[in-house]
Parts: structure tokens; C-alpha cells; sequence
């Protein structure tokens, strides 16, 4: 169990000799065995299938880990795995399901007394709940309450003298809270900092983390090959390590650097890989996005027409909607209603944005909220005008 943590410290939570070392822990438990090396052992097995991307064991493994918690009256263990099933069920997509389970996580997390518990799993347990509520909470469209479960994490890691605890949640509270809102004025910032870090203490696994983010920063920067160099050795890095988790997002990123570059076939080329690995791993929780992105890149570099890309809008809208994934469905929306408004069908598209858009009771001062405002502004003039233009011309 203790060599099992070392290595993913060392070498990443699926490298091969990391899995191999959890296994034969796994094989060692029988009815005389410790709890608490017990559950070390079945969330180890978890973390390193959820990294790997195999859902279907990751689940399994949650389930497991949530029955054997409700037997006893340990409530940091009854945290770990509503955490557990939470994060499997928000990366499958199932977000509602995923919210239930992440705030319950939290309700039970108890500072003062949970505080060991990071040395047995890795990081501090109420850290990485938050972490993944904020998650929850922003597909679901609370995006104020996803930037304050956010902020929590992080004030709850920096007040902590654990490194491997501080790097999770700026990597989870930071980087993909920002990637989802669009943010990329701090990325550079934050990625030395986790490089840094890692850097000290040998977290292998995220140092690939922090070379993909800081290519990407560099890449918003203007210093698309640069950066573009660097965001691939990350990518790399990553994938050796055994590591399938977050490559939708990870080839997004590709595929937006190729843009820049004008590289579309590439550009493509790692949107398809992104959705071969939501529909292959069941990692399907960015899979709107990924297909939204997929539209967009066909409308830039003309290589499909209207029809074609409206029906790839529409799946990404259904998937959204399935999911009750707000902020993806609205991004969505919005490349639908302009797709629309081209063809001078601005009632439309006015119709189906106001629609989304209406759900929304939090987050209005975001780049997403502000982009949707501006549209729907100018879809209700254009449609004044028009209603302008055809009473002059009954009049006449």
C-alpha cells in the first residue's frame, strides 16, 4: 500500500508499475485486514482507473468503495466515496447525479478531524470535493456558486503545509475553472508555479499538467509554435504515464492551437481523436463541446455546409440538454442562433437562445453570458428592423 502511494506520487496513478503494485495490495486483503489500508488500497485502484479512463471499472470501484463506507461510521470515509461516485459520475456526464453526491461530500468533511486522511489518500479530502463540486456546479449553469466552491478549495489548500494537496487544486480549482470560463490572463502564472512545485517534490503526473497549460498559454499569448511544442511534450508525457483522462479537453486545446497555426486538417484531425475517446472511454462529460468545436472548425476552414453543421450543433445541443449541461448547451445555442441568424432566420434563432439563456439566475458577468447578451441584442434589432421594413412597405 505505501509503495503504491509512492509510486503515484513518482510516476502517476496508471502508470503500469503503479497499477501492478494496487493490484497485488488488492490481492493481500482478506476479513483480518485494516479499514484503513483496506480502503487506501480500493481508492487507489479507483484513482488509477479514473486516470487511466476506464469508466465502466472506475464505477464499479466508486460503487464498492460507497457500500463498504456505509458500513461503518467513519464519516471521512463516507466523504471519500460520495467524492468518489460523484467524480465518476460527473466525468460519464451524469452531472445532476454527480452535484448529489459532491454535496454530500462536502457536508460530511470535517477539518479538524479529516486532516490526516491526506497522507493516506494523496491529497486533503475536503480539497478534492470541492474541487469537483465546483465542476458540477458549473455545467449545471451555477457559475457563481462553481467560482465560490472554487475559491474554497483553494483557500483550503494554501492554508495547508501539503504540496501534493496545493498542486491538485490549482490544477482543478485553477486551470479547468478558468479553461471553462474562458480566463487565460492567469495560466502562465499558475502553470510555473504547479511546474515548480512538482518540480521539488517529483509529482511526475501533474508536471505533465503544467507543460500542457503553460503551452497553452503561450499559445494565447500569439506564441503558437512555441507553445504548441510544449502543450504536445505534455500531452506525451501524459499519455505515457499511462494517463487517457482529460484528452478531449487536452486535443481541444491541439486542435485550437492547429487553427492559429492554419493547420486545419490537424485541427480536425484531433477533434475526431477527442470524440473516438468520449465515445470509446465513456468520458463524455465535454462531449457538447467537443462536437460544438468540431462545427466551428468546419465553418472556419469551409470544409462542410450549413446543413452539415447544423446537425452536428443540433447533437452537441441534445447531448447538452441530456446532461442538463447549461453552460455547454448555451455555447452551443449561440453558434446555432448565429449559424441561423446567416441564413435570415433571426426569429429562430432569437427563440432557441432566449430559451437557454432564461435558465440562468447566476453568472451574467461571464464571457459566455456577456456573449449571449450581445447576440440577443442584436437579433432583437435586426428583427425590429425587419418588422420596421415590412410595415413601410404594407403601408405603401
Amino acid at each position: 500500500m505505501l509503495l503504491g502511494q509512492a509510486m503515484i506520487a513518482a510516476n502517476g496513478y496508471a502508470a503500469p508499475k503503479t497499477r501492478e503494485t494496487l493490484l497485488r495490495a488488492r490481492m493481500l486483503i482478506d476479513d483480518t485486514t485494516d479499514l484503513a489500508r483496506k480502503f487506501a488500497v480500493l481508492y487507489g485502484l479507483w484513482a488509477s482507473n479514473y486516470v487511466a479512463g476506464e469508466t465502466a471499472t472506475q464505477r464499479s470501484l466508486a460503487v464498492e468503495f460507497l457500500a463498504e463506507a456505509e458500513r461503518t461510521t467513519n464519516t471521512a470515509l463516507q466523504c471519500i466515496a460520495h467524492r468518489l461516485v460523484g467524480t465518476t459520475d460527473l466525468t460519464m456526464g451524469e452531472f445532476i447525479s454527480g452535484l448529489h453526491h459532491l454535496k454530500q461530500a462536502r457536508a460530511l468533511y470535517d477539518w479538524e478531524h479529516h486532516a490526516s486522511y491526506r497522507h493516506q489518500y494523496g491529497q486533503d479530502i475536503g480539497a478534492s470535493a470541492l474541487c469537483y463540486l465546483s465542476w458540477a456546479l458549473w455545467h449545471l449553469g451555477y457559475i457563481d456558486q462553481a467560482s465560490e466552491a472554487a475559491a474554497e478549495a483553494i483557500k483550503l489548500a494554501e492554508k495547508l503545509s501539503h504540496p501534493h494537496t496545493l498542486v491538485y487544486t490549482i490544477c482543478h480549482a485553477r486551470g479547468f475553472m478558468d479553461l471553462f470560463g474562458r480566463r487565460n490572463e492567469d495560466i502562465q502564472s499558475y502553470s510555473d508555479l504547479v511546474t515548480s512545485i512538482c518540480g521539488e517534490n517529483g509529482f511526475s503526473h501533474w508536471m505533465n499538467w503544467g507543460k500542457i497549460f503553460h503551452g497553452w498559454a503561450a499559445v494565447c499569448r500569439g506564441q503558437v509554435d512555441t507553445g504548441m511544442e510544449v502543450l504536445r511534450e505534455g500531452m506525451v508525457g501524459w499519455q505515457k504515464s499511462g494517463a487517457g483522462l482529460w484528452m478531449p479537453i487536452f486535443l481541444m486545446l491541439e486542435a485550437e492551437a492547429y487553427r492559429k497555426s492554419g493547420c486545419d486538417n490537424a485541427a480536425l484531425q484531433a477533434v475526431e481523436r477527442a470524440l473516438a475517446i468520449c465515445e470509446n472511454s465513456g468520458e463524455r462529460w465535454a462531449m457538447a463541446e467537443v462536437l460544438r468545436c468540431k462545427a466551428r472548425l468546419l465553418h472556419s476552414a469551409r470544409r462542410a455546409d450549413d446543413a452539415a453543421i447544423e446537425s452536428i450543433l443540433h447533437k452537441s445541443l441534445e447531448i447538452a440538454r441530456c446532461q442538463q449541461a447549461r453552460c455547454w448547451e448555451l455555447r452551443t445555442s449561440c453558434d446555432l442562433s448565429r449559424l441561423w441568424q446567416r441564413q435570415g432566420q433571426s426569429k429562430k434563432a432569437l427563440k432557441l437562445l432566449q430559451s437557454v439563456y432564461d435558465q440562468f439566475t447566476e453568472g451574467f458577468d461571464t464571457a459566455d453570458l456577456r456573449d449571449a447578451q450581445k447576440l440577443l441584442r442584436t437579433l432583437r434589432r435586426e428583427l425590429r428592423l425587419t418588422g420596421s421594413r415590412e410595415g413601410q412597405l404594407a403601408a405603401t
